[in-house]
C-alpha cells in the first residue's frame, strides 16, 4: 500500500541525507549525483530507468519544503538543492543515513 501523500519515507530520508553530506562537504547536490549516491551508498534505485524516481522524490520534499531548487547558470542545465531550515531541523530522522553513507561514501 503506498504511503500517504505529503509523507516521508526513507528514500525520502536517505536523500536528505545525501544532500546535507554535499553541502558539509562543499559539493554541489544536483538529481544525477543524489541518484549515484543513492545507489553506491545505500544501493537503492540501481536500475538507470530509476532515475526518474530520484527527480518525482526531490519534487515531494521541494513542495514540503525540506530543500529548495535552483537553477545553474544559463550554459549548465543542472538544478541544484539545498536543505532548508525546515529540512535542517528534522536531521535527527535522517542522521542514521548520514552516518551509514559516511560508512559507505561514494
Amino acid at each position: 500500500m503506498p504511503k500517504p501523500k505529503g509523507t516521508c519515507g526513507a528514500t525520502k530520508m536517505k536523500i536528505l541525507a545525501v544532500i546535507c553530506n554535499d553541502c558539509e562537504n562543499d559539493k554541489e547536490a544536483y538529481g544525477y549525483s543524489i541518484w549515484q549516491q543513492l545507489k553506491t551508498s545505500f544501493y537503492v534505485y540501481m536500475n538507470d530507468n530509476d532515475i526518474r524516481n530520484v527527480y518525482h522524490h526531490l519534487n515531494d520534499l521541494c513542495a514540503l519544503g525540506y530543500i529548495t531548487k535552483s537553477e545553474g547558470p544559463e550554459d549548465c542545465p543542472k538544478c541544484f538543492y539545498d536543505l532548508t531550515p525546515k529540512g535542517h531541523g528534522i536531521r535527527h530522522r535522517y542522521q542514521k543515513f548520514i552516518d551509514i553513507r559516511n560508512i559507505n561514501p561514494s
